[in-house]
């Protein structure tokens, strides 16, 4: 899985005139998507290409639909150089974050333009795949008949919090779905179609991208993000890439065994990571029994500042900040992002857990930085999509001529059916 973010391909790194070509308008892409609206001078002094490059680049980006120009604001004398902008409504993905109780689906256009977020909850019982299956499949059908006239669909990406091995996108064991062995991406195409790329991801692998390239993270090339939910998933970034392990299992931070004989996890074992810190330890650590209170009884009481709260929060701190100083020793990263509920309860948890952090940990805790989530309930579904927009920021046109194609074969295919049901009748 590429995160699709490193520095622009330079002319010197291509071979042939076409890959010459594909590298560039990568570059320039690459920028605008990131960075936002950028003048053509900015993007001269950003690529180093020079003036006539950009414009020529510019031009074939705004003929593939993907950017538009528009006047430069004039300022003292000259004439004022053209802004280029992404284009959200030309191409866009569909992101899809499932957990224990909802799935949160977003359209996110190029540029990472937000252009429509819905969270719909799920069947209660949390082995019900079909049920999960046909509530995203509805919500594709929503948000494709609110997309823009045009706005090609790039791709489908599922985040579940739970072991998902790549490429195939099969869910090995997911303990907060209750899933074991699920074939998730191969029953979305059925229930779907084949008309989109269709992906599934870990939850902390989709999170520490989302952090990484537009979050917390942002210019940091080494990132450790843990979501704390129902589970505790966790991503790694190593020197600007996704610590993916054979299989794609990496990042499995929950089941970190931090106390030997401690709780029973939902994974089976006893003393994870996962048993002390995720929902159900917090909302016993606050006197508040887990099945009949959820975690956000207890960022209310927080907010209003029961005392019983706060102090059972903050004896959940100290475990937080045992299993990161782990985790740092072993990954060594500049910054350390938590999402999920330890993200929203950070600022209640973060005197117990640097304490114990710093007590943990050598020399390097001085190099790691502990951030609160910039992203949110948001992280999963912007990680999503920036894995679907990777291709096309690698390659421009051929992605776009791909993907057109594949639709008007469809649309044939389509007409051939129509066609052969008319014989019948």
């Amino acid at each position: 899985m590429r995160l699709g973010a490193g520095p622009p391909v330079r002319r010197a790194d291509a071979a042939a005139q076409d890959d010459v070509r594909r590298a560039n308008l990568s570059a320039v892409l690459r920028l605008l998507h990131f960075h936002g609206p950028a003048t053509r001078s900015d993007l001269v002094a950003s690529t180093g290409f020079n003036r006539s490059t950009v414009g020529s680049l510019t031009s074939e980006l705004v003929k593939l639909g993907l950017v538009r120009e528009r006047p430069g604001v004039v300022r003292g004398k000259g004439r004022p150089s053209n802004v280029v902008e992404p284009v959200s409504t030309s191409a866009h993905v569909l992101a899809f974050d499932v957990t224990a109780s909802t799935v949160g689906a977003a359209r996110v256009g190029l540029g990472g333009y937000l252009l429509q977020v819905r969270r719909r909850l799920h069947s209660t019982s949390s082995h019900d795949v079909a049920g999960v299956v046909a509530l995203i499949a509805t919500l594709v059908a929503e948000m494709q008949a609110r997309a823009h006239p045009g706005s090609i669909c790039l791709g489908i990406v599922v985040s579940v919090p739970g072991s998902v091995r790549q490429p195939d996108g099969l869910v090995r064991r997911s303990p907060p779905l209750g899933w074991h062995e699920v074939h998730l991406a191969d029953l979305l195409r059925e229930a779907i179609g084949d008309d989109y790329p269709i992906a599934v991801g870990n939850d902390g692998d989709l999170g520490v991208v989302a952090e990484y390239l537009r979050g917390a993270a942002r210019g940091v090339q080494d990132v450790l993000y843990v979501r704390g939910e129902l589970g505790v998933g966790g991503g790694v970034v190593v020197d600007g890439e996704l610590l993916k392990g054979t299989g794609g299992y990496a990042g499995e931070v929950g089941h970190l065994m931090v106390k030997p004989g401690g709780r029973v996890c939902s994974c089976g074992a006893r003393g994870c990571w996962e048993a002390e810190i995720g929902d159900a330890a917090i909302i016993r650590s606050v006197g508040r029994d887990p099945r009949e209170s959820d975690i956000e009884d207890v960022v209310s009481d927080v907010a209003i500042g029961n005392r019983r709260a706060i102090a059972g929060v903050r004896k959940t701190g100290e475990w937080v900040g045992l299993g990161l100083a782990s985790l740092v020793n072993l990954f060594n990263p500049s910054v350390v992002v938590l999402g999920g509920t330890l993200g929203a309860l950070y600022p209640t948890l973060e005197p117990t857990l640097m304490q114990a952090f710093a007590r943990s940990l050598g020399p390097n805790r001085e190099q790691a930085r502990v951030l609160r989530s910039e992203l949110a309930s948001d992280a999963q579904l912007v990680g999503g999509a920036e894995v679907a927009f990777a291709d096309v920021l690698e390659d421009p046109a051929g992605t776009l001529d791909a993907r057109r194609d594949q639709l008007d074969r469809t649309v044939k295919e389509l007409g051939v059916v129509h066609q052969i049901h008319a014989l019948g009748s």
